[in-house]
């Protein structure tokens, strides 16, 4: 998400600058909300990444649902506005998704890890009770 999120930033500053024509639909015009948008996604995918290496799972996953939103609510403005789907409002719903799936699997994965270390730490404790 990091290196999306980097990736998004400078096509969107090449594509204001005009130096690049047709990446990011809306820039070119200079489209007020359409660059809100995509400073909004950029700003979360960053941060997206940085809770992912953290390892903070109930963050991560909700920040993943905030950047779901925020690509879709782009991806249908410029859409409406400019009558162009933008790809990477596409794929940062995709990867939105991919995080909150991740972080979802991750949660039951420790549920699971922590039903086994006590199953395993009460028969321990029965063992030497045993003895």
């Amino acid at each position: 998400m990091i290196i999306f999120g980097v990736i998004y930033a400078l096509l969107g500053i090449l594509s204001i600058k005009g130096i690049i024509n047709g990446a990011l639909p809306g820039h070119e015009q200079q489209e007020p909300i359409i660059i809100i948008l995509s400073c909004i996604t950029l700003i979360i995918s960053i941060i997206a990444g940085i809770s992912s290496i953290k390892e903070d799972i109930n963050d991560t996953q909700i920040i993943g649902i905030i950047v779901i939103i925020i690509g879709m609510i782009s991806l249908i403005y410029t859409q409406l506005t400019q009558g162009i789907f933008n790809n990477f409002d596409c794929i940062t719903i995709v990867l939105g998704i991919g995080i909150t799936l991740l972080t979802i699997l991750a949660k039951e994965d420790a549920k699971i890890s922590k039903k086994k270390s006590k199953k395993t730490s009460t028969s321990k404790k029965k063992k030497k009770k045993t003895k």
